[in-house]
């Protein structure tokens, strides 16, 4: 682990919130005594949340800035950023950019580290959600590792076996040691194993997480969209197993979600505000609570031409169907046009709002930002099925989502024609579109990337999907 983060982590330091919706913003120093109690225990838990919206992680920079910019779904003018979106990731101000990712998800990682060293030495009998706590803590510290592995680690299919033997360190201890790399397969085996300890530990979430939900739930069992919960924990299963290229196991934990019965589509009516600025109690299976990211990306992309969307991005919704629209639906309830400076611009407007005013909002849902939802689910599914051959249940679940959307199913088309991995991956993008899901479609497949500020292709490799490692971690140990 970073020298640096080492050295920032002598002073650990949490937001003592209570809950996600009533925050005192006092911070208290962690020690000993504060994992006594259930209380302190839970306010560590909650200083994590807060600590992972921040701007250089899911607040902004990890979970929709960097990894949109490097999937092309965005440009940019800033003089910094523009090295990130030519996918030119040696370059020194491209670093600087990213590092701050790294940094900060292993600050975090000490933070869970710390819960779980302390939580080992408590039982049930200590806490009435000892194992929610700990469940938790595994899940996000899983999570965030595989955020890090996919952003700086080669691929498991690369062919560069030395890269792949130093992938990043999996930190499984609050300690000032340096942790040494684990490879590529050894992370990917640390990561499941964390997140099927987590499922086990909140099991507890089938009671507390009803298939109807209306919002408002205060307490530690309230509101677990915005907790690292049961399904989760089985949708990051999928998710993980996925990316591997094991679909086998991805069907199988994406299967649990779906047939969980506790995610749906939202109706069409609802389909321009289900995500703006906030969590849907429909399909958010985890979400995170910030008032925050929504101004982060509004501003990033009206004002300051950090996140501007490409000349041709209208091509990604345009339909083919004589009996629709020009454009799929998705495309008029996501984007708008707003007027600054006497300039019309096209911004996303899916996932944010021009106001952020917290009182504006009397809803049941939750303000933040959904870190996976049900639709990945159904994509998953549709792929593992088409990769065992059976195309027509394949069909069927991609058929689910187009047909949530407002848009004529597959099934109705050519029905002449099967769908394709090609139709799965386009209606993965104009689904996932501005929720920083789409390079590491592209990356798990190796794809070519055209790449708009260059306006070439740039051939699929270790070289464009691979962020470089801080300049501290190359350093003699």
């Amino acid at each position: 682990m970073m020298k640096r983060i080492l050295l920032a982590c002598i002073s650990l330091l949490f937001l003592r919130c209570g809950n996600f919706l009533d925050i005192n913003p006092e911070s208290e120093v962690v020690n000993d005594d504060m994992f006594s109690t259930a209380e302190g225990v839970e306010d560590a838990l909650y200083g994590v949340y807060m600590s992972m919206v921040k701007e250089d992680m899911y607040g902004g920079d990890m979970s929709v800035l960097i990894p949109e910019l490097l999937g092309q779904n965005f440009v940019t003018d800033d003089g910094y950023l523009i090295y990130v979106s030519r996918l030119d990731n040696e370059n020194s101000y491209a670093r600087n950019m990213t590092k701050k990712m790294w940094q900060g998800s292993y600050l975090v990682i000490s933070y869970l580290n710390n819960i779980i060293e302390n939580l080992e030495q408590k039982s049930v009998k200590d806490f009435k959600y000892y194992n929610l706590y700990r469940g938790e803590a595994l899940g996000l510290r899983a999570a965030i590792h595989f955020d890090l592995l996919r952003l700086f680690a080669v691929h498991i299919n690369s062919t560069d076996e030395k890269a792949k033997a130093k992938a990043i360190p999996y930190v499984t201890k609050y300690t000032f040691k340096v942790t040494p790399f684990s490879s590529v397969e050894e992370v990917y085996e640390k990561i499941i194993a964390d997140l099927k300890e987590a499922e086990i530990c909140l099991a507890e979430d089938e009671v507390l997480m009803p298939k109807i939900r209306k919002g408002g739930e205060k307490g530690f069992t309230g509101a677990r969209e915005l907790h690292f919960n049961l399904y989760a924990a089985q949708a990051m299963l999928a998710r993980v197993y996925w990316m591997k290229g094991d679909l086998e196991n991805a069907k199988k934990y994406a299967d649990k979600v779906i047939q969980s019965e506790k995610f749906q589509f939202v109706g069409q009516e609802d389909l321009s505000t289900f995500m703006k600025r906030r969590t849907s109690l429909s399909e958010t299976i985890w979400g995170l609570y910030t008032t925050k990211i929504s101004s982060y990306l509004y501003d990033n992309q009206l004002l300051l031409n950090k996140m501007s969307l490409p000349v041709d991005w209208r091509d990604i919704y345009k339909t083919v169907e004589e009996n629709e629209d020009n454009y799929d639906k998705r495309y008029y309830a996501w984007f708008i046009t707003k007027e600054y400076n006497g300039k019309s611009k096209d911004i996303l407007s899916k996932i944010m709002d021009e106001s952020n005013d917290v009182s504006e909002y009397t809803g049941g849902a939750y303000f933040g930002f959904s870190m996976i939802r049900i639709p990945e689910m159904y994509y998953i599914m549709a792929e593992a099925l088409l990769e065992e051959g059976d195309r027509e249940r394949a069909r069927d679940y991609l058929d689910a989502v187009v047909s949530a959307r407002g848009m004529v199913k597959f099934a109705d088309r050519d029905t002449s024609k099967d769908i394709t991995l090609e139709d799965i991956m386009n209606e993965r993008r104009k689904e996932l579109f501005g929720e920083g899901q789409w390079w590491f479609c592209l990356k798990r497949l190796n794809r070519d990337v055209y790449v708009h500020a260059l306006d070439a292709t740039l051939k699929g490799g270790d070289k464009i999907y691979t962020l470089p490692l801080p300049t501290e971690e190359l350093d003699p140990r």
